[in-house]
């Protein structure tokens, strides 16, 4: 084990406490740790992991949380070897429409004539493919695309691991734009678009919200949004700006409990929008220009 091996925080918990967890540590706050990732776990539960140098800075961390007694956390220095990818292991592949999502360990399962398997090993960036929020919206593209609907310009804005951005170079066969806040997530993406033979239709690029010159002032026939419920509403208004007048919106992120003021939160940015059903507690939302 090297010397400069970070320490990670590890809590593991329901989703309802998971992205609040996040939050604190980083993803809503001043972020202290060197990284902060969410990954879904087997049994409907998730992982929330934040890389320290020390751990001393590790156990500081988990004692400002004051943590309720039904979350399990542990603080561990990491071992040199793919830690990521074996606390991932236990990850069923998912399967969405035509879509199909799963680790290299899982290449076998692959069903007979499976329009796009998409290979997506665990990794840095949020989002492995197996959450349900990930699933909401690869259904309904699927669903948008079955009816018809042929995007030209398509932007998946916090791309995470580029789950929906391959997914979408995968159908449409033309080149997508992925953006990130993390630099990680932009080199998780670019990675996974080659081992998914897409890397010459994957664009990403590091961008907080639309405050790059490639999306200043650009247009989409659709837009992939699945983030958080609270960033989505901070940026409803560039997000409906940034949409074509015939352009679709597919927005996750979102608990069954956020969706009716997400709805609120887009209509008042110009947007009708159509809840599609829940899966595993979190919703997808539709939408387009009134």
């Amino acid at each position: 084990m090297t010397s400069d091996t970070p320490f990670a925080l590890t809590l593991t918990t329901n989703h309802d406490h998971a992205f609040a967890l996040s939050d604190a540590l980083g993803f809503e706050a001043p972020m202290e740790a060197l990284s902060v990732s969410i990954y879904d776990m087997p049994d409907g539960q998730m992982s929330v992991q934040a890389l320290y140098n020390s751990k001393a800075e590790a156990e500081a961390a988990l004692q400002a949380l004051s943590l309720s007694g039904d979350i399990d956390a542990q603080v561990a220095q990491l071992p040199d070897e793919d830690w990521v990818s074996l606390s991932q292991s236990g990850l069923d592949p998912v399967e969405a429409g035509p879509f199909f999502i799963y680790g290299s360990h899982d290449a076998h399962r692959i069903p007979e004539g499976c329009a796009f398997p998409i290979q997506i090993e665990a990794g840095l960036a949020f989002g492995t493919g197996h959450h349900g929020t990930t699933k909401g919206c690869l259904l309904a593209f699927d669903r948008l695309t079955s009816l018809g609907f042929d995007p030209k310009t398509v932007l998946d804005l916090g791309t995470g691991a580029g789950v929906l951005a391959i997914a979408a170079a995968m159908k449409l066969n033309r080149t997508i734009l992925a953006s990130d806040i993390d630099q990680d997530s932009v080199d998780v993406t670019l990675d996974n678009a080659g081992v998914n033979n897409v890397a010459e239709h994957i664009e990403a690029i590091r961008a907080d919200g639309f405050d790059h010159a490639a999306l200043k002032g650009q247009k989409f026939d659709l837009i992939f949004a699945n983030i958080l419920a609270g960033p989505l509403l901070a940026m409803a208004g560039d997000i409906a700006g940034a949409l074509d007048a015939k352009g679709r919106l597919i927005l996750s992120g979102i608990l069954v409990e956020q969706a009716g003021e997400m709805s609120d939160g887009f209509a008042a940015a110009g947007l009708i929008c159509e809840t599609q059903p829940s899966l595993e507690g979190w919703v997808t939302i539709i939408g387009q220009h009134a």
